[in-house]
């Protein structure tokens, strides 16, 4: 077994490695907090804060490897571990050593804007929950080694919730560990409009050098990519000569590459070559955290149970919370209020509310029932019948749930149109519902995706 002074060394040179050859956002969110626990035989058994950060972790072995050399004189090999996977015996073997850590600062990088980058997007200004953390682990580690991780990346999921946020913070990363790095941010739309011209204006020689010599491709919204056979054969090209030569290609649409209906299956499968993964909306606590943040800006004070009362009125996305935050600073800016109380905030969001209750005006509770079966593939009369397995009774629960958010229909007649159910089971079922989206992300993900369909 090394000694604890050979551990420390060994382990203050990985992280000096580590902070050498890759960027600060990676380091911060995948080495900074590792531990390095003890070197056993020639094995070094690092601890993770996250099993989602092996994959990363498995791609360093060249830091192990350099300082087992530098520091012992062999080859080093390493185990990972990690605080949310761990057996009994591990835990309790792990517990008996002491962590080995020394924690490095690195200054601040800074970013400029090019390419169609917006500098206030960034990582560190990027609020992590539930509904995006995995989504941000990849983004961070595509930043890091661009062309090498995940490529392509492709990030779906409803508007506002902070894709494009995302696609900005990669491509600003990039271009702060690499000023000279090509990056170009477009969305579907200008990639279209530019193919076009660059046709019309027989450019297309420009064009060609333009998108074919990019370091980073940041696509923004592929479901609105035209129809037309030549804009979507230039992107074919384009993606592929982009890919051979390694460069780093970030996509994000509203859906999943499979259900892009107006690609060709050879663009659909080439969107599926590296690494699909989603962003839903955030939980209640993201949503406070990301109030909290916006409202430091402000010259106004927001109680925290005003806060409070914003994030459990507004649940979609990020665009739509932080516009009723701007909505209900305008309110008591403009009645002379400096201390925003409940009150205040609910006069505010009134007119959203009312604007809300307006686009599900034609919502009824056949129309909700009729999703939910058509979503989870089960029959209308096995939703609303007696039939009690998980597969029925899952969606059924769901589908009261959504009658009662929506709606806002009594608990009775929700269960006269459930088969006639009393109304203590609609009750349970909206709290079963209502438990289980605050820690299981594929019951929100599925309350989410139905929802986009009214």
């Amino acid at each position: 077994m090394a000694s604890l002074n050979e551990n420390q060394k060994f382990w203050a040179r990985v992280t000096e490695l580590a902070r050498q050859s890759i960027g600060k956002q990676a380091y911060d969110f995948f080495i900074e907090p590792a531990q390095l626990m003890s070197v056993e035989q020639d094995t070094a058994n690092i601890l993770l804060d996250s099993g989602m950060k092996k994959d990363y972790w498995k791609k360093q072995s060249d830091l192990i490897t350099t300082a087992g050399f530098e520091v012992f004189g062999r080859m080093i090999d390493y185990e990972l571990y990690a605080n949310d996977e761990l057996t009994d015996i591990e835990l309790r073997r792990l517990n008996n050593q002491s962590p080995v850590d020394e924690p490095l600062s690195v200054a601040k990088p800074t970013s400029p804007l090019v390419s169609g980058l917006n500098e206030k997007y960034n990582f560190e200004n990027f609020v992590q929950g539930p509904g995006n953390r995995w989504t941000l682990a990849a983004a961070i580690a595509v930043a890091d080694k661009p062309g090498d991780t995940y490529n392509p990346l492709f990030i779906y999921g409803g508007a506002g919730l902070g894709k494009t946020h995302l696609m900005h913070a990669i491509g600003n990363q990039i271009l702060t560990d690499n000023p000279t790095a090509r990056i170009k941010y477009v969305s579907s739309e200008n990639f279209v409009n530019d193919y076009v011209n660059a046709t019309r204006k027989n450019q297309m020689e420009s064009f060609e050098n333009t998108y074919r010599n990019l370091d980073l491709l940041l696509l923004d919204d592929v479901q609105f990519f035209s129809d037309k056979e030549g804009t979507k054969n230039e992107f074919f090209n384009t993606f592929n000569a982009l890919y051979d030569k390694g460069s780093q290609i970030v996509l994000t649409s509203d859906r999943i590459p499979q259900e892009l209906n107006n690609l060709e299956d050879r663009l659909v499968s080439r969107f599926s070559w590296g690494l699909t993964t989603d962003i839903t909306a955030p939980d209640y606590e993201t949503r406070m955290a990301i109030l909290l943040i916006k409202s430091e800006s402000s010259h106004l004070e927001f109680p925290s149970e005003t806060l409070s009362y914003i994030a459990g009125q507004i649940d979609s996305n990020v665009r739509e919370l932080e516009g009723a935050l701007n909505r209900v600073e305008f309110v008591a800016r403009a009645n002379g209020i400096s201390i925003v109380d409940i009150e205040t905030a609910s006069q505010a969001l009134r007119s959203l509310k009312n604007a809300t209750q307006q686009s599900l005006s034609n919502l009824t509770i056949k129309k909700i029932q009729d999703e939910v079966a058509n979503y989870y593939h089960i029959s209308f009369s096995d939703l609303v019948g007696p039939k009690r397995p998980k597969e029925i009774a899952f969606p059924r629960q769901i589908a009261m749930y959504l009658v009662r958010e929506l709606l806002g229909t009594s608990l009775p007649a929700i269960g006269t149109a459930f088969g006639g159910r009393d109304h203590t089971t609609v009750m349970y079922a909206y709290k079963q519902i209502s438990d289980k989206m605050k820690n299981d992300m594929d019951v929100q993900k599925d309350i989410d995706s139905i929802k986009r369909k009214f």
